[in-house]
C-alpha cells in the first residue's frame, strides 16, 4: 500500500464532513440495467454509490486505500442497516486484485486513473456486465498531466468484447459506460 497516498487521503477524508450522495453517474447505470450479481467499487472513499446499491438489493465489494473514509462508509451503513450487504476493503486498487475475474454485474470508479486498475476492472466484469468509470480529464492545451486522461481513451482502452453505451466529457472529467457482451452458449 502507498503510504503517503493512504496518508493524503485519510487526512482529507478526516477533515471534511461525510457527504454520502451518490454519483449523479449512477442515474445512467441503473438506467442500463445492471444484471443479477456483485458490485465493485474502485476507489470507492465514503461512497453514496455503496450505499445507493445495496439499498437496491446489491451486494457491493467497496476498495479505498483510506481508513478513514472506510470507516466512515461502516459507520453510514450501520446506521442504514446495510452493513451486511457491504464488503470493505483497504487497499491500494492498482495493488488489489479481484478474485475470480468475470465475476462482478458492475465495475465502478468515479473520479479515479490508474491505466493498470482499468484493465484488470474490465477483466473483473462478467458477460452481460457494466463497466462504468469516471477520470479527470486532461483540459484543453494539456498534453500529460498525471491521473488525467483526454476524453475518448476510456473507450480507446477497453479490450474486445465491451460495446460502449456511453462516453461523453462532464465538468473536468471523462466518463465511461460499457456492457461486456453475453457469452452465448
Amino acid at each position: 500500500m502507498n503510504d503517503a497516498d493512504r496518508l493524503r487521503w485519510n487526512e482529507r477524508y478526516a477533515a471534511n464532513p461525510p457527504d454520502f450522495a451518490s454519483h449523479p453517474m449512477l442515474a445512467q447505470v441503473l438506467e442500463a440495467g445492471i444484471p443479477e450479481g456483485p458490485v465493485l467499487e474502485l476507489a470507492c472513499g465514503r461512497s453514496g454509490n455503496a450505499l445507493a446499491l445495496a439499498v437496491a438489493g446489491r451486494t457491493v465489494t467497496a476498495v479505498d486505500i483510506s481508513g478513514v473514509a472506510l470507516a466512515q462508509l461502516r459507520e453510514e451503513a450501520v446506521n442504514r442497516s446495510l452493513r451486511h450487504a457491504i464488503r470493505l476493503v483497504e487497499a491500494d486498487v492498482p495493488t488489489y486484485i479481484a478474485a475470480d475475474p468475470g465475476r462482478y454485474a458492475l465495475v465502478l470508479a468515479t473520479r479515479y486513473w490508474d491505466a493498470a486498475a482499468f484493465e484488470a476492472a474490465c477483466h473483473a466484469v462478467a458477460d452481460g456486465g457494466l463497466l462504468a468509470w469516471e477520470a479527470l480529464a486532461l483540459e484543453p492545451g494539456e498534453s500529460d498531466r498525471p491521473f488525467r486522461v483526454p476524453h475518448g481513451e476510456l473507450g480507446r482502452r477497453l479490450p474486445p468484447g465491451f460495446e460502449v453505451v456511453t462516453e461523453q466529457p462532464g465538468e473536468h472529467t471523462t466518463r465511461l459506460l460499457a456492457r461486456r457482451a453475453r457469452v452465448r452458449t
